[in-house]
């Protein structure tokens, strides 16, 4: 009986220690007057003043501890809002403070599986953007994720999807300037928390990277190629496996290949080492990603583009004929389709 009840009083549930079982204790001391003996009270006092100075103990060890963060999210699907406040609170345990055990315990409970479902539902969030956006991309991801980031600021989840966002967001504006200003934002958030080791956030930081490049002097261009590069090179060492990635890298060695000598000329102003790389670099990185997924119509392209390069005419023409054998789906596609029929009728004659 004793046993329980001192059990009761310590009553710890995530860092947070309840005086109120101590008060419950003493209740059922006084209660129990009348068949305890003096010496199990003088027993039983002792035992509250030593859980008393273990209260004491842990009191000081909480407050030097950081402070809890109570969280309160609210987020509603139709105006794609979501909202967090912060409030720091000092956890303390006045001396006269009295909890109803049962109740104070509830609260505690109750909060830590609300804070847990809060958690929860970002997840859930995030999967819905995921799935929305493997479907169609909608603008309203975009402004759902800016809506996030506001409050999830060193979120990598959080952070990759709308670098993410900010891609397809930038590529279906027509007004240039306005679509720089999409990525730059991507990129100045991405940067933020860049030295997290996330192979997705480094995928699409060095997507946004590359997109700048539009706005930028060859020299800059050339710049921005190597972080491009070395940031996908690095989310390559964490996953392997990711056709996008291998894709990226080949198409950095593809332009790195097709410079002009003019171009190669500024480089080598710029780099101690010239970048350097090869079409058969290219075309082994387009033969990787292809490999592991074929579903993006590009990687075909650049295959053939690859072989031209290398005047392997009748390669390059096989490979453009896949992709003129495969459906229409997509506006991607369409695009995809039209340049490798051009290429097709521009080549044809060099396999004669």
């Amino acid at each position: 009986m004793h046993n329980n009840l001192i059990a009761a009083a310590i009553g710890v549930t995530v860092g947070v220690i309840s005086a109120a079982s101590i008060f419950i204790y003493r209740k059922i001391l006084a209660n129990q007057q009348y068949s305890t003996t003096i010496s199990d009270l003088d027993a039983a006092n002792k035992k509250i003043d030593e859980l008393q100075s273990e209260l004491e103990a842990l009191r000081l060890q909480l407050r030097q501890q950081k402070k809890k963060k109570k969280i309160s999210r609210k987020f509603s699907s139709n105006d794609s809002t979501y909202t967090v406040i912060d409030n720091d609170t000092d956890i303390d345990i006045g001396d006269d403070e009295f909890y109803d055990c049962s109740d104070g315990e509830s609260v505690v409970s109750d909060n830590d599986l609300r804070i847990s479902e809060e958690l929860n539902q970002l997840d859930i969030i995030l999967k819905e953007i995921d799935e929305q956006v493997n479907n169609e991309f909608d603008v309203k991801t975009y402004c759902t994720l800016k809506t996030l980031v506001k409050s999830h600021q060193d979120n990598v989840e959080v952070i990759w999807r709308f670098a993410r966002a900010s891609y397809y967001h930038a590529e279906a504006q027509t007004d240039k300037n306005f679509r720089r200003i999409i990525i730059l934002e991507g990129i100045q958030e991405c940067e933020k928390i860049i030295k997290n080791r996330n192979p997705d956030l480094y995928k699409w930081y060095a997507i946004l990277i590359g997109l700048n490049g539009d706005y930028l002097s060859m020299a800059d261009q050339i710049k921005n190629g190597v972080i491009f590069k070395n940031y996908i090179i690095m989310a390559l060492e964490m996953c392997p496996d990711d056709s996008e990635l291998h894709y990226l890298l080949g198409r950095f060695k593809y332009e790195i290949a097709n410079l002009s000598w003019i171009e190669k000329k500024v480089a080598a102003t710029l780099f101690a080492e010239i970048p350097s790389a090869s079409y058969e670099e290219a075309l082994d990185c387009f033969k990787t990603a292809i490999k592991l997924e074929d579903k993006n119509p590009h990687i075909q392209l650049y295959i053939s583009k690859c072989y031209i390069a290398l005047n392997e005419y009748s390669c390059a023409i096989d490979s453009l004929k896949k992709i003129l054998d495969k459906p229409i789906l997509t506006v991607d596609d369409e695009k995809v389709h039209t340049e490798a029929s051009k290429l097709l009728n521009k080549y044809s004659k060099h396999n004669l």
